[in-house]
């Protein structure tokens, strides 16, 4: 079986959930006699297909033309996929997202008739992009999802949302992010230091200006940790400023961890990898502070690399935070935008060492249902099921 991922990016420029997707998936499926190609947008613009090339994981990525979508279809810049998908021999086409990918896999599919699934991503919520509010949008999201052979959901939440603009529930798979559970093994026996960690895009909705807040308010009462912010955004510089001028020491672009200063808060710019692993297995807690009036999480995947990491947390009450708590999640749920009931939690997590290891023993024991090998045995099956194959 012959699968291609459909993503705009590549896998350089792709962040967060859909990059571990990108990096870890291809892998595993190889065990379940799956082969996969990735397709992102050439941006040179060349109007030519570009590569193959080889990531890091020896996935085989081409890049190309990426149309956008509307009424008329460039069968020019539609050629170079299509080509692609002729000489790889293509299955099925796995698009990231309904409204770009979506449309250009229904595009193959009207041409070429190679099936196609969609998992739906942020693309689709309102909340988060102000285009689905656009009838135009919203018919094209329809019509992606409406003729792909299946539709993935990484939450309920996002079928919810899915299903307001096409009900696929005949064909709706609900199939969560992974992580590389393996790969956390060598961080967990690291000793624990005096920080809670918060870890993501530093954007406004992403709610880290409210960490900040409630750090001061830590200060104040003499708690005696600090605060790491590890991630980058428009948001950064503001944020920097905000604490400076709630008269906290400022520390920018930390990379050495091993003797962190005392009662800061300490941005380390955007990590990944081993560095990132280590940064959340030697806080003391995680801190997930979304804002979702502002931003719908799809997933949230932070949350599930704190259960890896054997890390109790603090979350914003959420849909995504609850339906993670179904699968064994432990944290304290705070109100999103509540300063005072985010110092409020934090204290008590770091005061209570007994209740803090207990949260952490038990996310700790429920992380291998989030490991890539059973989030891909998913998926094939899935695949399996699109084509009318044997399962796999």
């Amino acid at each position: 079986m012959r699968i291609l991922l459909l993503n705009r990016y590549s896998l350089e420029r792709t962040t967060g959930g859909v990059a571990e997707f990108l990096h870890y998936l291809p892998l595993v499926l190889k065990s379940h006699g799956i082969h996969t190609v990735a397709y992102n947008e050439d941006e040179s613009h060349s109007g030519k297909l570009q590569g193959p090339h080889y990531s890091q994981n020896g996935l085989v990525a081409y890049a190309g033309p990426f149309i956008k979508p509307g009424f008329f279809v460039s069968s020019k810049k539609l050629k170079p996929l299509l080509d692609l998908c002729r000489s790889e021999k293509i299955d099925l086409i796995h698009a990231q997202g309904a409204y770009r990918c979506g449309f250009i896999a229904l595009q193959v599919f009207k041409r070429i008739g190679i099936p196609y699934i969609v998992t739906s991503h942020a693309d689709i919520v309102a909340t988060n992009s102000d285009r689905m509010k656009r009838k135009k949008v919203q018919r094209r999201c329809r019509d992606a999802l409406k003729y792909a052979a299946g539709v993935s959901h990484l939450t309920p939440r996002m079928a919810e949302i899915s299903h307001e603009i096409c009900d696929t529930r005949f064909k709706n798979t609900i199939i969560g992010n992974g992580i590389d559970l393996a790969g956390w093994q060598s961080v967990l026996s690291l000793p624990e230091k005096k920080y809670v960690l918060g870890i993501g895009r530093l954007e406004p909705e992403k709610g880290f200006h409210v960490l900040i807040d409630a750090f001061a308010r830590l200060m104040q009462r003499g708690v005696d940790t600090s605060l790491v912010i590890a991630g980058s955004g428009s948001a950064e510089l503001a944020l920097q400023v905000r604490a400076r001028n709630l008269g906290l020491r400022v520390i920018t672009e930390a990379k050495e961890f091993s003797s962190l200063p005392e009662q800061s808060v300490i941005f380390t710019g955007y990590i990944r990898g081993d560095l990132k692993k280590q940064l959340m297995a030697q806080c003391q807690c995680v801190l997930f502070p979304t804002q979702p009036s502002q931003w719908e999480e799809p997933f949230g995947i932070v949350q599930i690399e704190a259960m890896a990491a054997g890390k109790a947390l603090v979350a914003s009450d959420s849909a995504t935070t609850r339906y993670l708590q179904t699968f064994g999640l432990q944290a304290l749920l705070v109100k999103p935008d509540d300063a005072d009931d985010w110092a409020g939690q934090i204290q008590m997590l770091l005061s209570d060492v007994n209740l803090r290891h207990e949260f952490a023993k038990a996310n700790l024991s429920h992380a291998n249902q989030f490991d890539w090998g059973v989030v891909a045995a998913q998926y094939a099956k899935m695949y399996a099921n699109t084509l009318g194959a044997d399962d796999i």
